[in-house]
């Protein structure tokens, strides 16, 4: 078969050679013997010369001629964009359809929610939705902790990310204005991020520069990559469109097998594929559905178990079907993502506008949820299966919250301004909350659900900890680690750790990140895609595959799966708490298995479970003693057995004095004390008083 032309300004340009014009008449003065000449010699160069067509090529008949002779595949037609250089594309369009309330036109006919307007995102192809004279200049960059750096773009980073050869601001603004790195001594190898290595580590099969730059550019490397080039067994690489149209370009011919060529592969059982085939010019390829990938045999399809949801920027995707489904749409900043499986109902925070949202799993239209989120939040959101408890993180003020959301009442379970809590997940059976904490010290944290003081789990080995999951089965905690370009897990004790993956072209910037089984799965904002990989119950994972490519900015990544959310018991049926009820850590025999918890700003009554405002009453309750009481509980006793130590000491000390007389002299004082039997000796009359004793 053909491939034929499919990409914009495909076909062959008019060109041509000898003369594109002509001289008549004379030019200067002298028209004697040397014009004479001059004429003549034109003449023959004229005749020696072939006459150029004049006529441009024909173009194929799915392809429209443009006034210099090029060809445009029409299907870039009247779409708004002038790719012919006279415009001859865009001549005699039919005007575009009116957008549908509420939307904006951008100039280009195309159509954008309204709500994408000076969001900060450039959704018209000219950006004119974010153009200065329709929002405003832009707002000035937001102040940075110390020891950060501000991006251009808004965020804030590390400072020690500066000019490190990574850019890690959204525009790059860290990796600009930077002094060349100092050249590595002699027999060492430079990395992107400016640290040296040994030379004979270079392509050895192990990345040890940061971002594996030292694996690239390899001599076994293939600088031919499929689909879009072929690869001669003569060693040419030439580009797929010149396969099999009949001329030669490898110099053995192997770009024109004759039993190959006009032969689809795919009538013949589908080539063997499981779900498609795709034919090729040369051969056929295997291909899968959005949310499956394909196997070594390279004609199965496989994925993870249960339906995948994907937030990609402006949508919520479900994926794993034949085709995507679009379960959301023109949303604003599609963020994190959870859902109640058992219950049908999908949770997303949309860190542009400060919300939170909830609709059907079936489909249905979104509800915004009564909760005061501050703006850039939520970053992190996870949900309470068992006690219908909805946590999320907000890294600017470094809080994690709570809420019911089913009335919207919420509290604060964790505030640190020195933080930066980004994605979090819960796991109701223990209590326990987990967060990764882009903060001035990177670590992944502990939190009881009912506001305990958390604690660090992992603080070594971690620079910028980005996605996070648990898997309740094998009860450990996972984590991505975009720096480190690393996917690494832990127990949920904090012991045993493992480092999974090391891939940096797959790993450059993992955000969303899923665990199902022996399955793992993180989004890639940057290339668009979702990647997945199998871990083999421990063993070397399998390579990462792409399950899903050409997303706009996927973030949070969802399994629909039963065993991520397991039943268990609710330990707040009959509380009896007014406003909240969290549950509590097992601390031990006796321990309280939830904690009644106020709004902000109010504490609980003595009876634990109602609240005040005013006095402190009983700042927290677990079934009438939450946390603060049990440390009361002990420090009262204790403190109560100390100042009645104290004040025996002080009558035993009165007593004395009482029962004894001095006399001072100029140099010292002696005691006047009836004179034991015995002589003299310590109650002499004249042993000298201590310092201790001539306290007055």
């Amino acid at each position: 078969m053909g491939p034929g032309s499919t990409g914009r300004g495909a076909g062959t340009a008019a060109s041509g050679s000898g003369t594109t014009g002509s001289r008549s008449g004379t030019t200067g003065r002298g028209s004697g013997t040397t014009g004479i000449l001059l004429l003549l010699l034109g003449a023959a160069a004229a005749a020696a010369t072939p006459t150029p067509s004049t006529a441009p090529p024909s173009c194929p008949p799915d392809h429209l001629s443009c006034g210099d002779g090029s060809c445009l595949s029409r299907h870039f037609v009247c779409d708004g964009d002038r790719d012919c250089r006279d415009g001859r594309d865009e001549a005699g369009c039919a005007p575009a359809p009116p957008c549908a309330p509420p939307a904006f036109r951008c100039r280009d006919g195309s159509c954008i929610a309204a709500l994408w307007r000076c969001d900060g995102d450039r959704d018209c192809r000219d950006g004119e939705d974010e153009a200065e004279g329709l929002c405003g200049p832009p707002p000035p960059p937001r102040p940075c902790p110390p020891l950060q750096f501000s991006c251009g773009s808004g965020e804030c980073l590390a400072r020690r990310w500066r000019c490190d050869g990574t850019p890690d601001c959204r525009d790059s603004s860290d990796e600009t204005d930077c002094a060349p790195p100092p050249p590595c001594p002699p027999g060492q190898l430079l990395c992107r991020d400016r640290r040296c290595i040994p030379a004979a580590r270079a392509c050895d099969g192990t990345p040890d520069c940061r971002d594996g730059d030292d694996e690239e550019a390899c001599p076994d490397a293939s600088p031919c990559p499929p689909p879009h080039r072929f690869r001669c067994r003569s060693g040419e690489c030439i580009a797929i469109a010149q396969v099999c149209d009949g001329r030669r370009h490898c110099r053995d011919w192997s770009d024109e097998p004759l039993k190959e060529c006009g032969v689809n592969e795919c009538l013949e059982g589908s080539g063997g594929c499981s779900h498609g085939c795709r034919d090729l010019s040369v051969g056929y390829e295997c291909v899968c559905p959005a949310g499956l990938g394909l196997e070594p045999d390279n004609r199965t399809c496989m994925g993870p178990p249960g339906p995948l949801l994907v937030a990609a920027r402006h949508q919520l995707l479900q994926l794993g079907g034949a085709a995507p489904r679009l379960l959301q749409g023109a949303l604003k900043h599609a963020g994190p993502m959870d859902a109640d499986i058992h219950r049908g109902a999908l949770f997303w925070g949309d860190p542009a506008q400060g919300r939170i949202y909830t609709a059907p799993l079936a489909g249905g239209p979104a509800v915004p949820l009564p909760l005061s989120v501050s703006g850039g939040a939520p970053a992190g959101l996870a949900l309470d299966w068992t006690h219908s408890l909805l946590y999320w993180t907000e890294p600017g003020r470094g809080r994690v919250a709570v809420a019911d959301p089913r009335d919207g009442r919420q509290r604060t379970v964790h505030r640190d301004p020195r933080t930066r809590p980004w994605a979090l997940v819960v796991d109701p059976p223990s209590g326990f909350l987990y967060w990764s904490d882009w903060g001035s010290r990177p670590q992944i944290t502990r939190g009881a659900q009912d506001g305990a003081p958390p604690e660090a789990l992992v603080t070594e080995g971690v620079e910028r900890p980005q996605g996070l999951a648990l898997d309740p089965l094998s009860q450990r905690l996972f984590w991505a680690d975009g720096r480190l370009q690393t996917v690494s897990s832990v127990g949920l004790d904090g012991r045993g750790r493992r480092t999974l993956l090391r891939d940096p072209p797959s790993l450059r910037q993992p955000l969303g990140l899923a665990v199902i089984q022996d399955w793992l799965l993180w989004t890639d904002p940057a290339r668009g895609s979702l990647v997945a990989s199998r871990l083999r119950g421990g063993s070397t994972p399998d390579p990462p595959r792409l399950l899903a490519q050409e997303l706009l900015s996927p973030e949070a990544v969802l399994v629909l799966h039963p065993n991520r959310q397991p039943p268990g018991q609710n330990r707040c049926l009959g509380s009896g708490c007014s406003f909240l009820c969290l549950p509590s850590p097992h601390r031990g025999l006796g321990s309280a298995p939830f904690t009644c918890a106020c709004p902000d700003g109010e504490h609980l009554a003595g009876d634990g479970r109602t609240c005040r405002t005013g006095d402190l009453g009983r700042p927290g309750g677990a079934g009438g003693a939450g946390p603060l009481m049990t440390s009361l509980g002990v420090l009262l006793p204790l403190g109560l057995t100390v100042a009645v130590a104290a004040a025996a000491r002080t009558l035993w000390r009165g007593w004395r004095r009482r029962s004894s007389h001095s006399i001072s002299f100029s140099n010292a004082a002696f005691r006047k004390v009836p004179e034991p039997p015995g002589g003299a000796g310590p109650g002499d009359s004249q042993w000298p008083l201590t310092a201790e004793e001539d306290e007055p």
